[in-house]
Formats: structure tokens, sequence, C-alpha cells
């Protein structure tokens, strides 16, 4: 692996990794997608490595400039507690190692609860399980500040877009449409809830790793205007089209079968309070503009 100006994406066969190996390649940078599988992304070079092997870890990142933390795990608290700690821990000591600046993606789980926007100074209050691994992990960068980690946290909010398979909006909304069915929204369709719009992310993560302007600071991505969930249904199917929703009684009734409605019920609090992101911090610094939904909903569709 040359030494020159390398940028690897761990966990670049996830959306996020693989948007952020598209928009590395835009740059022109000499860019490695670190996975499981060999990359899909056309012109990046692949590393097969698994993360939870520390030795793994640090030839993933020989030879690396910046690395961007784009792992993603089974939606699941208990594998979270249980690998995230490891793959990160790995990821930390190796980029030390290495002299590699790490660029963090990160959700909006260790907030919790909030009260207004959410911006990079609100507090890290997690209430859910996941979200307290979360924090954990913020504390692990820090931690690893203290030995010599050079790091930066790019932050985004619910995301979606093209081949987001992962995403609730995708999933609930997005694929019902394309299907011909109604789109669903959790709980209240009426609360707003901001939306990250993946290519959006992959630029911006993209930027944060090769703009010196970017380092040491938590920065939230560009993100478009909360929308309420009725108006994102009616976007996606026609401003006509009917909105349906699942309660709560419905959700816990669901995770009686399945794992994915179990894991979603911590976070229930996020579809029935006002949900809203604000990015005008990356936006103004960087002279970028979040996608319109219209036109991030339109893409999804198209593919």
């Amino acid at each position: 692996m040359t030494a020159v100006s390398t940028h690897v994406v761990l966990g670049g066969n996830g959306v996020v990794g693989r948007e952020t190996v598209r928009a590395l390649r835009r740059l022109g940078e000499d860019t490695v997608s670190v996975g499981r599988q060999r990359s899909a992304v056309t012109g990046a070079r692949s590393v097969i490595a698994n993360l939870l092997d520390p030795a793994e870890a640090g030839r993933a990142l020989s030879g690396a400039k910046v690395a961007y933390f784009t792992v993603g795990l089974a939606y699941s608290a208990r594998v979270w507690a249980e690998q995230w700690p490891v793959i990160l821990g790995n990821t930390i000591n190796a980029a030390i190692a290495t002299a590699t600046h790490l660029v963090y993606f990160d959700n909006v789980y260790a907030y919790g609860p909030v009260t207004g926007p959410m911006t990079e100074q609100t507090p890290v209050t997690p209430t859910s399980k996941k979200g307290r691994v979360r924090a954990d992990a913020l504390a692990a960068l820090h931690e690893g500040a203290s030995r010599g980690l050079s790091f930066t946290v790019g932050r985004s909010a619910d995301f979606y877009g093209p081949g987001a398979a992962t995403s609730v909006f995708n999933m609930f909304v997005l694929d019902k449409v394309a299907a011909g069915k109604p789109g669903t929204w959790l709980y209240d369709a009426d609360q707003p809830h901001s939306l990250t719009f993946t290519p959006d992310v992959g630029d911006a993560l993209a930027i944060l790793g090769t703009d010196p302007v970017a380092r040491g600071r938590v920065w939230h991505l560009p993100t478009a205007p909360a929308l309420t969930g009725r108006e994102y249904v009616a976007l996606a199917s026609g401003p006509d089209a009917r909105c349906a929703t699942m309660s709560r009684t419905t959700m816990r009734m669901g995770a009686l079968f399945a794992r994915a409605a179990r894991e979603t019920l911590e976070m229930d609090y996020q579809f029935t309070r006002p949900y809203v992101f604000d990015s005008s911090a990356f936006e103004s610094t960087f002279g970028v503009q979040p996608t319109s939904v219209a036109d991030g909903i339109a893409r999804t569709l198209a593919r």
C-alpha cells in the first residue's frame, strides 16, 4: 500500500462507506476500501480485513494518511456493546501507531432526547443502550487523543438514499412507494424529522478528511430542513397519497416476533417529538448546501 495521500475507508462496503469512497475518488484521492469482501466501487483498491482482529486493523491502516470509520454493525444493542468497543479500539490503536488521522462517522443516539434543534454543542446524555455505546465510543476517541490520536467527527441525522437498505425511511416509505403501497411513518407523522441524504454524507466526510480547516472538531453533516413524516410521504408518492402510521402498540406486537422491531422500541423518542438537526456550521464553513429532500427522494426512487 503506497504511503502517499492514501485515504482508507473502513467499512467501505456499507452505504456510507461506498458513498465516501466515491466522493474521494471524485476528488482524485488514492482510495482504499476496507471490508470483509472486495469493494464494488469502480477504481477503488480493496483490502479485505476483519477489524475485530487488531493485527488486521493495523494492516488496513498501514501507509494511510486519513482513515474514515464508516463501519456498520447489525442493529442490535448486544452486538454493538460487544463489538463496537473492540473494532473502534483496534482502529484507534492502529491510527496512533501509523500516525493516521481518523474521521469518525457518528449518529445522534448519544444525544438522547433533546429539546430544540440538535447542534454540535448539544450535550451527550444518552437514554438508550445503543446511545450509551455511542457515547462510550466518543469517550474512547478522546482517550485516544491523550495518546496521540488525531480525529474529526462527522455526525448525521437518520439517513436515507440509494442503496440504504437499513434506513427506516427507505424501508417504510420509499420501498413501499416503489412497490405501489402507501408509505408508513412511525408513531406521529406530524412531527418534524430531519433526514440526511447518503451521497451528501459521503461528500461531507471526504471534505472532513481533506480540508485542514475541519480537523479536530465535531461537525453536523449537511442536512436539508426537517419536514414532517406526512410531508415526506407526499413528496415520495404525491400530494394526495395516504400516509399510513405505525402505532406503538403495533410496534410492540411486532417486537414479539421481529428483532428489528424490538431494537427500534428504545429509540421511540426520536419519532414522538421534534427531531431537528442543525448543520449550518458545516454549510457556512465549507460553502456546501444539502441536497433537497425532493431531489434526494427522486434520486433514491430512480435506483
